[in-house]
Formats: C-alpha cells, structure tokens, sequence
C-alpha cells in the first residue's frame, strides 16, 4: 500500500539549516499564520477534488493560491525554526513539495498539481500529530463547502478538528455505494493515528474500526488490513498504553526495544503485518512528543533513527517518505554522533532497497 517519493530522495540534501533572525512572535503568530493557510486550503480543496477538467478561472486560481501558499508557509519560518527537528523536516518538505508543485502548473500538468496539492495535507499532519492540539484560530468550514463526506474528513484531518474528521468519515465509511481499496484504506489509516497518537485511546479505536468489518465494497486485502488493526488496537490497549503519557528517555527506550526490537542489530523489516503497526504508529506519537520538549543532544539522533525505522513500517504516506528525511536529518545535522553512522547504513539500505525494485 506505499507509494514512496524518491524524487524526495534527492531533495532534501539541501535541507543544512540556515541562521534565521529572531521575530517577535507578537507580530505574526504562528496561529495567525495557520489559519491563513487553512483559508487558502479551504478555497483550494473544491479545486483540487473537483474530477473534471479545470475551466480556465479555476485554473489561474490554483496557480495564484499556490503562490499564496508559499508566501504564507515562508512567514511561517521563524516559529518553525523553534520547534522540534521533526518539525523542520516536515516544514521543508512543504516547502519543496510546493515547488515542485507550481513547476507542474507551469508545465501544465494540472492534474500532477491537484494530486501534489492532495498529498500536501498529508505532510501538514506529519507535523499536526506531533503535538496533539487542536484548531486554535482557524473555524474550519461548513459540510456544504465540499463535495462529500470523505473530502470534508479529510479537510477537518488537515486541519486537526479530529473529532469532526471521525464523524465524517464514519458517515463516508458507512454509506452504500462502492468503494476502492485506497478508500476504504485511507479513513481507517486516518483513525488508527487519531486514536493512537491524538487521544491515545487504542481500545476506543478498536470499537471504532469494529464498525467497518462488514462493508460491502471490502476485499480481501482490506478486510485483512483492518482485522488486523483491531487486533492490534486491542493487544495496545491491553498492555497498558492509555497510561503512557509523557515516558522519559529511559522508559521511551524499553518501549523501542518492545516494539522495535534489539536495538543492537539490523532491523531489515520494512512492511509489517497490520497488527504490528499499530505499536509502531503509537510510538511515533511518542517520540515525536518527547522530541518536542527540547531532549538533550546526545539523544536527538537516536529519535530520529527510531521515528525512520517505524515511519518505514509503517507507510501510511502515500506521496512521500518521512523515513528517508528523518535519517538525512541524523546525518546532515547530527554527524558527530555515534549513531550518525548507523543512520547512514540504514538510510543507504533504504534507498538500495527502493531503487532495486524490490
């Protein structure tokens, strides 16, 4: 089920930070900021899912909120710049994926553009997740400003109204009509990360995901893949995860030797059954969140290269790779560290895995 993005590959390589002047966040709020994106994004979304041709107006359109994107996403640099690694990370794949964006506009590709503007949602919540809040200024929009259930779902996932993103998915999920594997697919990704990293509730969520067992358009891949989610909602929920709130380095290790494994060998999985990744999503929600309370140094590249060995299982990101970026991040910015070298062998491993075909 993963699509990776190898032309990321390459990209990131110009990601060594640069020194970015202080602003008063007085002045520009990240919030403020934010919700100007999330404006832009709820004229752009009626565009982007429309499936049809776009008529001339609306193609001027997707180019002028584009460039107003990035213009936006830039006066959001200097707040960025204060976060987490994983943060930063996300925040120059936006930048980047943007470009290649408005290059596919001025190619007139407009439909590689539509699916590029899709897939940004998905990297706006690699750095939503993190950091489990909810909408502050943005209000969102209404049912009616969208075309259907799953386009409103995942507009309200962009935009971390997460209770509205279950309800609307579970009207999506739950109304008669056919449905492809990546339909279906997708919400109950969205779900098993909402229950796991958000409320870290896993036997809420296995109750939730009990709700779909018997669609019809179900094949059996995805029946399989859903099974096995619940299964592992449930074995997550009964180890005791709910408890887990904010681990220290110490105990953030067990749980990586829990559900990674021996931390001293290679770790050559890369897809995992369903039932194992739901521990692996939970993880991340606790990296991440250990990550941004400001860790020592000494313990920045070990994060990174565990984040890279469960985002890699994982694959829930359909148009990019978190993983690959993570390790690059261990190497560029973290090269004196002893496990600068282990990230190298897993990160050269990665991409000889991806370019073989294999």
């Amino acid at each position: 089920m993963r699509i990776i993005a190898i032309a990321f590959f390459l990209l990131f390589t110009s990601l060594a930070r640069a020194e970015t002047p202080v602003v008063n966040p007085e002045f520009t709020p990240i919030n403020a900021v934010m919700s100007k994106i999330g404006g832009v994004m709820v004229e752009l979304f009626p565009v982007i899912m429309a499936k049809r041709e776009l008529t001339a107006a609306e193609q001027v359109k997707l180019g002028t909120d584009v460039d107003r994107l990035v213009d936006l996403f830039h006066s959001a640099e200097p707040f960025i710049r204060q976060k987490s690694g994983t943060y930063q990370v996300s925040y120059q794949l936006v930048l980047d994926h943007l470009q290649q964006t408005k290059r596919a506009l001025e190619a007139k590709q407009l439909d590689n553009a539509r699916k590029r503007l899709y897939g940004l949602g998905s990297i706006c919540t690699s750095c939503h997740t993190q950091d489990t809040r909810l909408r502050t200024l943005f209000s969102g929009a209404d049912r009616q400003s969208f075309s259907d259930d799953a386009t409103f779902a995942e507009f309200n996932y962009l935009t971390r109204n997460y209770a509205e993103t279950v309800k609307a998915y579970d009207r999506y999920l739950m109304a008669d009509g056919p449905k492809t594997e990546l339909e279906l697919i997708q919400p109950l990704q969205r779900m098993v990360t909402i229950y796991t990293q958000i409320y870290n509730d896993p036997g809420e969520g296995a109750r939730q995901l009990s709700r779909y067992t018997e669609i019809k358009s179900h094949t059996h891949r995805t029946r399989e893949h859903l099974n096995g989610w619940i299964a592992g909602l449930k074995a997550l929920d009964a180890s005791g995860a709910s408890g887990v709130k904010k681990p220290n380095f110490a105990a953030l290790k067990k749980l990586v030797r829990k559900y990674i494994g021996p931390l001293e060998e290679p770790l050559p999985e890369v897809f995992l059954p369903p039932e194992h990744e739901v521990s692996r999503v939970w993880l991340c929600g606790l990296l991440y969140h250990y990550l941004n309370t400001k860790p020592k140094e000494a313990e920045i590249a070990k994060i990174l290269y565990w984040l890279a060995i469960s985002d890699r299982s994982i694959g829930y990101n359909f148009y990019f790779s978190l993983a690959d970026l993570y390790l690059k991040d261990c190497i560029i910015n973290h090269s004196t560290d002893p496990y600068a070298e282990r990230c190298f062998d897993e990160y050269n491993a990665f991409v000889n895995y991806t370019y073989s075909g294999s």
